[in-house]
């Protein structure tokens, strides 16, 4: 069983402009409900491959003069944090 990431619209749209290397990878199961898009995610393999395109964005918005997270790199991991804010593991839901 899977469980889909549900980023907020607003979120979701951002990522597609501003990193749309990471968006390729959200938006063939996207889906919107409400004000959310749903991402489904059915097996563990596919989480893990949207969950290391996470680390990549991370790695990229890190200031090398500072060692911190940009502006950017924060409201992505923000999103990122409401987006798999469930948890729950494969197989228990």
């Amino acid at each position: 069983m899977g469980r889909p990431l549900k980023f907020r619209k607003r979120d979701y749209f951002w990522i597609k402009n501003r990193f749309p290397k990471f968006y390729k990878l959200l938006k063939d199961t996207a889906h919107i409900v409400n004000d959310e898009v749903y991402v489904e995610t059915v097996t563990q393999a596919e989480y893990d491959i949207i969950f290391d395109g996470t680390a990549d964005v991370i790695m990229d918005e890190i200031d090398p003069e500072k060692g911190e997270l940009t502006k950017d790199g924060l409201r992505f991991e923000e999103a990122w944090d409401y987006a798999d804010r469930e948890g729950v593991p494969f197989g228990e839901k």
